[in-house]
This record gives structure tokens, C-alpha cells and sequence, in this order.
């Protein structure tokens, strides 16, 4: 079983949430007219517990704008409501779920606790509604970082939809970004350059991706093999600290050179490239650059002495629920990125 699809077994029909000393059995998951109720038959102190799937839909969204108001117009209700299902929860499981500072909700320890368990009641829920019927679903929340989102996301995406009849949400940013996102379950999967040190963070390996030297065509180093000396004397243009492109510079290309010139860090690959064109320096990225019919216009390859490629991977939390959205996603994505 590969490592991306190792959580699913968690679960079989009986769930255990460990929280505190005590563990909470969720013994059935039961459809009531109305409303959705999670029931665990015994709480801290003994009673009788009924958790309802608003309850956490409302704990999630306090805990994503860490605002009450903001959070209530997001589920459409009154926010008396929202508040007073938040204090419902909170009595229910005998913790206090949010610091409250400022007029702002900060998540305790107890509430980042219960993060993976509630998103995951969620998205089992809603498998639950589409199990019976063909509706596109399109629940997921997809992260990527900027070589993915500027070179590989809009074919995938729009192959996918042509296949499922719907498209994740997308957001875009460094590795750090997405690895923040997935932490907090702002988002469910991440497509990453890079690796990541977070322990509650694994990754499978997606597709592979070649590094190059990259400058205007007019740069009189274009098209030819430059010696690592020549690389030492140009002024580069690189991403900025923190993104796994910058990360592959230092660990790759960086430590050939025996200086390191740098002119600017721009956390904007069109930047870079403009800057690129207007002759400011060279720069080191994904070659999918080159196959770019915009870009190919105007920049070229700087072949080295060696090559240099990086993995491109699935990146996902290890408390994460494998929906079935996030299952059929990942599946067309390793099919699509056997042919590239």
C-alpha cells in the first residue's frame, strides 16, 4: 500500500477519538430528520453526548477566520446561532475549544486536537450523500506551488473536469504555503516541488522535473554550455527564501559556484522572467518554461555541465480522511502525469 493511502485503514466501522485520558467512542453515525448527529454515548463526565455535524461545520469555520461573525455569514446563519453551537460543542466535550483574545478566537490545544477528527467526520458525511448516485461532488481543496500552478495545473485541472465534471478549488503559493495550509486543513492535498520536514505532513512521489539555466535569447551565454566559472560571474535571479526552487538552487547548481551573485529574490515567476527579458541577470527554474509557447519567445536554456532534476510530489497530512474526491483525484493525476 503506498504511503499517500496508509490512513484510509484507520478507520473501520467503529472510530476511537482519544481526547484527554478518556476515549470517546463513536459507535454509529446516525441520519436524523433535520439534521446530521454524530452520537457518543458517553461524555467527561458521564452523560449522555449528541454532537451534530453543524456543531462542527461551526467549529471549523470559527477556527478558519478565527472570527464569530465572519464565520457565521460563511454558513449562512445568525451568529447568536453559531455562538451558541460552539458553547454546545465546548460543554459537550468539557474543554474549552478557542482562546478567546481580543475579540479574536484562537485555537487552544484542544482545538487543533479536534481539527483532523471534525474535517474528517465532514468529509465522510458527505460520501455518505453522493454513495448512492453519480453527482459530481467537487469537495476538494487543492494547494500547489508556482512551477505546478504556472506550468502543469490548468491541463491537469481541465483534464480532470473533462473526465469528472467538476474541478477542485486551487490556491497558490511557496512550498512553505502550502505546507501551512495542509497543517491547519485549510486545504486537503498539496502538489509540491520540494520536500517538506513537517512530521505531520507525507508525501508519495508524483512526477519528476528538470531543473535549467535560464536567460533572455539576446544574453550572450544562450544556447551554449557555460563552464561553472562564467555561471560564478552573472548576476542571478532567483525565487525568494523559502520556496523549493530557491531550496534547489542552493543544494543543486549553488554548490558549483564559487560565488553566489545575487541581484534579486521575487517570489513572482513572471517577474523573474520579465526581468530575465529585460537582460538583468539569469535565473534557475523548471525547464517546462521552455515548452511555454509565450515564453519561448523570448528566453533560452544556459546548458551546464550536468543536469539537474527534482521530484514532484503528493503532499497531504497524516490525520487527513481520504475522501472519495481526494482518492479519484490522485488516481487521475498519476495516470496524466505518466505520458509527461
Amino acid at each position: 500500500m503506498s504511503p499517500i493511502f496508509e490512513s484510509i485503514v484507520r478507520f473501520s466501522r467503529t472510530i476511537c477519538v482519544e481526547w484527554q485520558k478518556e476515549p470517546f467512542v463513536f459507535h454509529k453515525e446516525k441520519l436524523c430528520q433535520g439534521t446530521k448527529e454524530v452520537r457518543l454515548p458517553y461524555s467527561l463526565n458521564g452523560n449522555p453526548m449528541h454532537i451534530t455535524f453543524r456543531q462542527l461545520q461551526v467549529f471549523l469555520a470559527i477556527a478558519k477566520t478565527q472570527n464569530l461573525t465572519t464565520a457565521s455569514l460563511d454558513l449562512a446563519m445568525s451568529k447568536s446561532a453559531a455562538s451558541q453551537a460552539l458553547t454546545d460543542l465546548e460543554m459537550q466535550l468539557g474543554v474549552d475549544l478557542f482562546e478567546r483574545v481580543r475579540g479574536r478566537l484562537l485555537l487552544s490545544s484542544e482545538g487543533r486536537r479536534l481539527i483532523p477528527h471534525a474535517e474528517e467526520l465532514l468529509d465522510r458525511s458527505r460520501d455518505l450523500e453522493t454513495l448512492f448516485t453519480d453527482s459530481a461532488r467537487g469537495q476538494l481543496r487543492l494547494a500547489t506551488t508556482l512551477t505546478v500552478g504556472n506550468f502543469l495545473a490548468v491541463d491537469l485541472l481541465a483534464d480532470f473536469r473533462l473526465r469528472s465534471g467538476w474541478m477542485p478549488a486551487i490556491t497558490v503559493g511557496n512550498t512553505e504555503d502550502v505546507a501551512r495550509s495542509l497543517l491547519n486543513f485549510s486545504t486537503d492535498l498539496g502538489l509540491i516541488e520540494g520536500p517538506v520536514t513537517e512530521p505531520d505532513l507525507q508525501t508519495e512521489p508524483w512526477m519528476s522535473d528538470e531543473m535549467v539555466v535560464i536567460a533572455a535569447k539576446s544574453h550572450p551565454l544562450a544556447g551554449k554550455t557555460a563552464t561553472w566559472d562564467a555561471l560564478s560571474k552573472e548576476n542571478w535571479i532567483l525565487r525568494e527564501k523559502g520556496s523549493s526552487t530557491r531550496n534547489f538552487f542552493n543544494t543543486q547548481i549553488g554548490q558549483y559556484l564559487k560565488t553566489k551573485n545575487i541581484a534579486a529574490e521575487v517570489n513572482s515567476f513572471k517577474i523573474i522572467v520579465s526581468m530575465l527579458m529585460r537582460g538583468m541577470g539569469i535565473s534557475y527554474m523548471s525547464k517546462r518554461v521552455l515548452s511555454d509557447p509565450f515564453y519561448s519567445q523570448s528566453i533560452a536554456q544556459i546548458h551546464c555541465q550536468r543536469s539537474f532534476k527534482r521530484q514532484l510530489s503528493f503532499c497531504l497530512h497524516r490525520k487527513k480522511y481520504l475522501s472519495g474526491d481526494l482518492r479519484a483525484f490522485v488516481a487521475f493525476a498519476k495516470e496524466w502525469a505518466e505520458d509527461r
